[in-house]
């Protein structure tokens, strides 16, 4: 007598629910909490540099020789300095000749460099040496004497600030991706993606690139705190943006040696520590930034 197969009853397969991009978002925050609080800071930074002139509660150039050296009031929450300007108002302005100088500068420094160090990389031979040779000459070069020969040849003021950096900035985004792309193209799925016919410009489209934008990304986020520190000591030194402009770096130059000399401590210490917690802002930021894309450091973080 012949057994009757039972057979298996039918199945229902559910999909699984996606994962919420906030949740995920929300359990990274977490999971790095400085890197919130120098995205925090550097969102900030943003905000008063494109809307902080409409906000200040006076006009940052505006003199009162009746009001001159007064301390931290309710009036004047940072106290005036020698003119009788606003603290308050000057170091909420500031933060505007910082954005726009930064954000062009390493806009274009690290485009264009990272550009470069891709094809550097990539394709190798006469054109890596020649891009890194010159990579070289131009970091070996005095950056103050660049920067001077540039005031000479284009004249004091933002442009020159924004092109000394970019300079600087092209060079370093260079050699950063020359060196990961160094590594990205002996890769396994790119000898794989080769070998089986894919040309060597839709390698570098479909492979190398997806793989090198974050890495473009960290490096611009920790630039931008460079360059802010580098304009506001050009502006210290009085070879930055032109006099009276509402500059972190203008207020420091200005007011230190009466701040030594007064004790009028505030005079210095708010430009000085917008400076400071800015620079700090965007290295947290750029920092976490590279432990969360970085591909070789996912999973580090707990």
């Amino acid at each position: 007598m012949a057994t009757a197969i039972a057979l298996p009853e039918e199945q229902s397969w559910a999909a699984l629910p996606e994962r919420s991009r906030l949740k995920d978002l929300l359990r990274t925050g977490r999971r790095n909490p400085v890197g919130v609080f120098g995205l925090v800071i550097a969102i900030g930074f943003v905000v008063l540099g494109l809307f902080g002139p409409f906000i200040a509660p006076y006009d940052p150039a505006a003199i009162d020789v009746n009001n001159q050296f007064a301390g931290p009031s309710w009036a004047h929450p940072f106290g005036t300095d020698g003119l009788g300007q606003d603290v308050f108002s000057r170091t909420i302005a500031g933060a505007r000749i910082s954005l726009i100088i930064s954000a062009a500068a390493i806009g274009i420094g690290v485009t264009g460099g990272s550009m470069m160090g891709i094809i550097s990389g990539y394709y190798g031979g006469i054109v890596d040496s020649f891009i890194q040779r010159t990579g070289e000459a131009g970091a070996a070069f005095p950056g103050l004497f660049l920067y001077l020969m540039l005031i000479a040849a284009m004249g004091q003021g933002v442009n020159t600030i924004i092109t000394g950096i970019a300079i600087f900035a092209f060079i370093g985004g260079s050699r950063v991706l020359r060196a990961l792309v160094l590594v990205l193209k002996q890769a396994t799925f790119v000898e794989a993606s080769r070998s089986m016919g894919a040309s060597e410009s839709r390698i570098l489209l479909q492979h190398i690139l997806p793989n090198v934008l974050p890495i473009v990304i960290v490096v611009a986020s920790g630039a931008i705190g460079g360059a802010i520190l580098a304009e506001a000591a050009l502006s210290f030194l009085g070879i930055g943006v032109e006099p009276g402009t509402p500059s972190w770096g203008i207020d420091l130059s200005d007011n230190y040696r009466i701040a030594a000399t007064l004790g009028k401590w505030h005079l210095i210490a708010f430009s000085g520590g917008a400076i400071s917690l800015v620079v700090l802002g965007f290295n947290l930021l750029g920092d976490t930034l590279r432990d969360v894309l970085d591909p070789r450091l996912r999973g580090t973080l707990k």
